[in-house]
C-alpha cells in the first residue's frame, strides 16, 4: 500500500532531482527506531548494478558469501507439475523493476533530508521507516531486531543489500498461493509474491474500486493509481532505458479469478494483455537471466531492449518512497530517478523468451515540480514522516 506522503507526491510533475533520505541511527528524526547508522560509499554506476543484478538473480548458491542465506524455493502445483523444492533463483527482469521502484537503484546518496543529515559524504539511503538501501529492506532494521542476515551489510554492501531482499522475496513467494504452475523462472508467476512484498493488503487488490476500471499497463511516465505489483510490471515493460533491461510485455491474471480479499487466491495461468484487459491475449515469459550463469561471458551485462518509453528519462527509473505495509520501505518519492550512468553497460544478453515458445509443460520491488509545490510537498513529507507508521512489516 502507498503512504500518505508518496500519494501526495505523485501528484509534482516528473523529477528532474533525487530524493535521498537518511534517517539513520544517530538522526534526531529517527522516529522509527531505525537501528543501523548509515555506511559511507558511492553508489555504483550502471555497469556495476548489471553484474550485481546477474549474480545476485543467480541465488544463493552462485552468490555464496556474498549474501544471506536463502531458503528453497517450492515449484509446480499438480499443474502439471508436482510439488518440489528447487534452489532459489530469480527473474532478474523482476529484480530490477522492484529495485527501481523501491530506490532508483540506489544504495548510497548524499541525503537531502532529514534536516540534520542534509549534504557531506554519499551514505546509505534510508527511509523515514527504516528501509534500507537499494532494496528498501525494513525487516530487522529496526532497533531490538536480530534479523537472520548481517544488518551491517544491508547498510554498506549493494550486493549484500539486493540479495537480503531476495531473501524477502522468497518468503512471500513461499506463503502465497499458486500462479499458474508457480514455475520461478516464469517472470508472471511472481505476481502474487511482488503482491506480498509490499503488504498483502487490500489496497493492492486490482479490484478495488481506487483503481480505473479502464487502466491500461502502468507506464511510469505517465503516472497513475496502480497495485504495487502492476507498477512493478509496468516498469518491467517500461524499463527506463534499454541499458537498463529489455522490455518485456508481460500477461496479468483475470480480475475475475483475483476476487476481492487482501490476498490473491490460486491463480490460473496469466493470459490478460493487461491488468484490465482480457479481450486480447498475451503469452507468459521466462526471464532472461535463466540459463545464463552468473560466471558466463553474458553475465552482468545489461539486456538491450527496447520500449515505448525506452530511453524517455522524463521518469527514468523513478521509485514509489515509503511503501507503507512491505518488507521493503521505499525511500523516494515517486518519480524519482537515477540515470546519470546510463548507456555505460556492457553487451546485452537474450530477451526473455514467452513460454509457450519453449519445448515444456509450463503452466500455471527525484520528487521535482514547479518551486512552489516543492516547497509545500516538502513540508508535508516533513509532518507526515513523523506520524505513527501503521504498515505491516512481516
Amino acid at each position: 500500500m502507498r503512504h500518505l506522503w508518496a500519494s501526495l507526491l505523485a501528484l509534482a510533475p516528473a523529477a528532474a532531482a533525487a530524493y535521498c533520505p537518511c534517517y539513520t541511527l544517530s538522526s534526531s528524526y529517527n522516529s522509527y527506531n531505525c537501528g543501523v547508522e548509515a555506511a559511507p560509499g558511492t553508489n555504483p554506476n550502471l555497469t556495476t548494478w548489471q553484474s550485481i543484478f546477474s549474480l545476485v538473480a543467480q541465488g544463493p548458491s552462485v552468490w555464496g558469501t556474498a549474501g544471506p542465506s536463502v531458503a528453497d524455493l517450492g515449484e509446480g502445483c499438480n499443474k502439471p507439475q508436482p510439488p518440489h523444492k528447487v534452489p532459489a533463483r530469480f527473474p532478474c527482469e523482476l529484480l530490477k523493476a522492484i529495485a527501481m521502484q523501491e530506490s532508483g537503484w540506489r544504495q548510497f546518496c548524499v541525503p537531502d533530508t532529514p534536516a540534520d543529515q542534509v549534504g557531506g559524504a554519499s551514505r546509505t539511503i534510508i527511509s523515514f521507516d527504516c528501509g534500507y538501501g537499494v532494496g528498501q529492506v525494513t525487516s530487522g532494521m529496526h532497533i531490538g531486531e536480530s534479523p537472520g542476515f548481517d544488518r551491517s551489510r544491508v547498510a554498506s554492501d549493494a550486493t549484500y543489500n539486493l540479495a537480503t531482499g531476495t531473501r524477502i522475496l522468497a518468503s512471500k513467494w513461499s506463503y502465497t498461493n499458486c500462479v499458474g504452475d508457480n514455475q520461478p523462472r516464469i517472470v508472471e508467476h511472481w505476481y502474487s509474491a511482488t503482491w506480498a512484498y509490499n503488504g498483502l493488503a487490500y489496497s493492492n487488490n486490482p479490484n478495488n474500486p481506487i483503481y480505473s476500471t479502464s487502466r491500461g499497463v502502468y507506464r511510469p511516465s505517465v503516472g497513475g493509481a496502480a497495485p504495487y505489483q502492476e507498477k512493478v510490471f509496468g516498469r518491467v515493460e517500461y524499463p527506463p532505458s534499454a541499458a537498463h533491461w529489455s522490455s518485456v510485455a508481460l500477461a496479468y491474471p483475470d480480475l475475475a479469478d483475483i476476487g476481492t480479499g487482501s490476498s490473491p487466491p490460486d491463480l490460473p495461468e496469466p493470459t490478460c494483455a493487461g491488468p484490465t484487459n482480457c479481450a486480447t491475449s498475451r503469452s507468459t515469459h521466462v526471464s532472461s537471466c535463466f540459463g545464463v550463469d552468473a560466471g558466463s561471458p553474458d553475465a552482468g551485462k545489461p539486456d538491450a531492449g527496447s520500449s515505448a518509453d525506452a530511453g524517455s528519462n522524463a521518469d527514468a527509473g523513478q521509485p514509489d518512497a515509503g511503501q507503507a505495509g512491505s518488507d521493503a520501505g521505499g525511500s523516494a518519492p515517486p518519480d524519482a530517478g537515477a540515470t546519470a550512468d546510463a548507456g555505460s553497460a556492457g553487451a546485452p544478453i537474450p530477451a526473455a523468451t514467452p513460454a509457450s515458445q519453449l519445448g515444456e509443460a509450463v503452466g500455471g520491488c527525484g520528487c521535482s515540480s514547479t518551486e512552489t509545490r516543492t516547497l509545500l510537498l516538502l513540508t508535508l513529507l516533513g509532518l507526515l514522516a513523523r506520524k505513527q507508521f501503521s504498515g505491516r512489516r512481516d
